[in-house]
């Protein structure tokens, strides 16, 4: 009955996907994404960005087998897609119109973290910290804290979504880490939830990994953040011998690269940290890659570096979740994992970092980034 389930949700999103790659010259007009010359670009072609149509298709699909079959996850299932509305909605109409700032899209993920606070009743009560465990005892500081988290997880998946199957598959990695400590602990609901997921990413990769044929766009990058998020969340607070750091062990690779891009753009460059750029870390892999690929005399299609850089990225991530299943019950290991993995990632920025980069450009390259 679960592969039933499961092949349902994985077919329904890769059928949606498929029809919105086949009717683009239809809705092109407003799916496709047509700015090639924004700083942050890196694909060659106009290529549909509403893939988040077949993400949310196939977790309606889970609502409807589970109901269809007498599960029973499927009123949970409803009610965090239900959540997930208004930040999905205002992403999507990112897609359609390339009007909604960033602000908006990031107050959205808010407004669904809050909501999911009222409808689910599932917010932080420890944080396996000094301090902050006194202070989440409060009401208050317990929502804000949860919804900051919720919302700015929300948003981190956005930021990574930048090479063919990078965000996607990231998620399902991330995913699969939180099924993995769910079915340890014996909690089957947020099992599901997580492979409900994971098979609506997998329709969806079958179209844009490699070869990038749709994108997940803001509406389907939101979704897919607001899910990983909130089943983390419902994880740690269903099961209490699972540490919070653990958790933020599972979620370290998008949250650390939203933080340090922050830090990057507002502190060291002075510029606003909603500013486009191709100083992220996966950016930063891939145009080495591709550099290499020209130096060597075999460019080939792009989406080779796309997928590459995106497997690297994806090694680096279930590493995290290996690392969160064994220490998921200790606090000391976990963190010392976290700032291991903040140690890894900033010296491996620095290998790729422009100024060391900057030498192997072209002067194009150079200036965008």
């Amino acid at each position: 009955m679960l592969t039933w389930r499961l092949a349902s949700i994985f077919a329904g999103s890769f059928m949606v996907c498929a029809l919105l790659v086949l009717t683009q010259r239809w809705h092109g007009r407003h799916s496709l994404d047509h700015d090639l010359a924004g700083v942050q670009k890196i694909h060659a072609k106009p290529v549909p960005r509403i893939g988040g149509v077949g993400l949310a298709f196939g977790l309606i699909i889970a609502v409807i087998a589970g109901y269809l079959t007498g599960g029973a996850t499927y009123p949970t299932t409803l009610l965090l897609l239900a959540c997930a509305t208004p930040v999905f909605l205002t992403g999507l109409a990112e897609d359609l119109t390339k009007k909604v700032r960033v602000r908006t899209r990031l107050l959205a993920s808010f407004v669904s973290a809050a909501i999911a606070i009222w409808v689910l009743d599932v917010r932080y009560t420890n944080l396996d910290t000094v301090l902050l465990d006194a202070l989440i005892q409060y009401p208050v500081f317990s929502v804000l804290f949860t919804v900051f988290a919720v919302g700015g997880v929300t948003h981190s998946i956005n930021i990574v979504d930048g090479l063919n199957g990078l965000a996607a598959g990231a998620v399902s990695i991330m995913l699969a880490g939180l099924a993995t400590l769910a079915w340890l602990h014996g909690d089957m609901l947020v099992m599901k939830l997580c492979l409900w997921g994971i098979a609506a990413m997998g329709g969806f990769l079958l179209l844009n990994y490699p070869f990038g044929r749709i994108f997940l766009g803001d509406g389907g990058a939101y979704l897919a953040g607001f899910w990983l998020a909130q089943c983390g969340v419902m994880l740690v607070e269903r099961n209490p011998g699972i540490s919070a750091w653990a958790l933020m062990l599972v979620w370290i690779y998008p949250v650390w690269e939203t933080v340090f891009s922050m830090y990057r753009r507002r502190v060291r460059d002075g510029v606003e940290t909603g500013q486009a750029d191709l100083g992220h870390m996966h950016q930063l892999l891939y145009q080495r890659l591709r550099h290499k690929a020209q130096t060597q005399a075999r460019p080939g299609p792009e989406w080779r570096e796309h997928g590459l850089a995106s497997a690297v990225i994806w090694g680096i991530t279930g590493a995290c979740q290996i690392f969160a299943v064994i220490a998921n019950d200790k606090t000391l290991y976990s963190f010392s994992c976290v700032l291991l993995f903040i140690f890894v990632y900033c010296w491996l920025y620095q290998l790729l970092s422009p100024d060391t980069t900057r030498q192997h450009q072209t002067p194009i390259q150079a200036a965008n980034i």
